[in-house]
């Protein structure tokens, strides 16, 4: 802070500044720093370039109406006609408060209880078993018990069990206090 200006005169001094225009001060430019080239002129951008939007099918490539200099209601036109004819998005019904039961197991779809497929075939994919060969079922013998696998040395070796921990003590039950009255005699029924 200056010694002679309080601050209310430099708040003063300051406003004043802010209120008169003023051009702005041009940034200086580095020795270092050449002349940029302009950017090359974009080509006109002629829709008749691309197909007409009736005539897209779903294997159609939509990509050329993705590009930036092409107009957005014609590019809304191509994503509508694309919605349009893929059915997992056309046929859609989201989740509607009142249009599944939610309290039966198969009320929504695709959150029934049953697994679709082959679920030991699944299951074994899922834990790295991959699939078993059928010839070794084949060659298993139907009345022979199955095979019994040893134990592992890695079992052999585990600890013993804990012992059970033992029973806890019932603790009396505390009595119960009265609620404290307040005011009067007057309780509430």
């Amino acid at each position: 802070m200056s010694g002679q200006e309080g601050f209310l005169a430099r708040w003063s001094r300051r406003k004043r500044a802010a209120a008169e225009p003023s051009a702005p001060e041009p940034l200086p430019v580095p020795a270092s720093v050449e002349a940029v080239p302009e950017p090359p002129a974009v080509p006109e951008f002629d829709p008749a370039s691309l197909p007409a939007v009736e005539s897209l099918t779903l294997e159609s490539d939509f990509t050329a109406f993705l590009r930036a200099e092409v107009p957005a209601a014609l590019r809304q036109a191509a994503l509508r006609r694309m919605w349009s004819l893929d059915p997992d998005i056309r046929d859609y019904v989201g989740p509607a408060d009142y249009a599944w039961d939610f309290n039966a197991p198969d009320g929504m779809p695709g959150f029934a209880l049953e697994l679709g497929g082959d679920v030991k075939r699944l299951l074994a994919q899922a834990i790295g078993l991959g699939e078993q060969p059928e010839a070794a079922d084949a060659e298993a013998v139907p009345d022979a018990p199955p095979p019994v696998a040893e134990p592992s040395p890695l079992l052999a070796q585990a600890a013993p069990p804990a012992p059970p921990l033992p029973p806890v003590p019932e603790m009396p039950a505390a009595p119960v206090p009265s609620p404290r009255r307040s005011h009067g005699s007057a309780r509430p029924s």
